[in-house]
């Protein structure tokens, strides 16, 4: 039921896009706001962007990876860097940085920190951006654990 209703909210978002597109390239502008959906070090669901000069901040909310048992929340600290490559419809960029999760389900608390090596393919004349993430986590709670094939991504919509 959960991923049924991201595909709505997704399809959505790319259908108000398509009547909506106002400057693209104000995704790197700091002050823009990017919304969408997206998953992180243990958290899916809601993914806010916000650019702030050199510096990004991103926020995923929403449910507890595992099967939405329980809720959970990601702040990362993003640094965006030059473009790879540009063609006239999109420009393949990245970014990195690092970031820190926390999550609730039922009786169990966890906590986690993760670097983030990120690829983000930013539309020219559509106000989107989609993000792949690598994103190797150190779990702190309930117990210590590392994951080097940990992986995230997201659609976000610059209204």
């Amino acid at each position: 039921m959960n991923k049924l209703v991201s595909v709505i909210v997704a399809v959505v978002a790319l259908v108000a896009a398509t009547f909506y597109a106002p400057d693209a390239q104000a995704q790197r502008h700091p002050g823009s706001l990017g919304v969408g959906i997206g998953t992180s070090t243990i958290a899916a669901g809601l993914s806010v962007k916000r650019p702030a000069g050199p510096t990004a901040l991103q926020l995923t909310a929403g449910c507890w990876r595992a099967g939405c048992n329980g809720v959970a929340g990601s702040v990362d600290m993003l640094m965006p860097r030059a473009p790879l490559v540009g063609g006239q419809a999109a420009v393949l960029a990245w970014n990195f940085g690092f970031g820190g999760a926390i999550g609730v389900a039922d009786d169990t608390f966890a906590a986690a920190g993760s670097f983030v090596l990120g690829l983000e393919l930013i539309f020219r004349d559509l106000p989107f951006d989609v993000v792949g993430e690598w994103r190797p986590t150190v779990s702190v709670l309930p117990g210590t654990d590392f994951k080097a094939a940990h992986f995230g991504g997201h659609i976000r919509f610059y209204p």
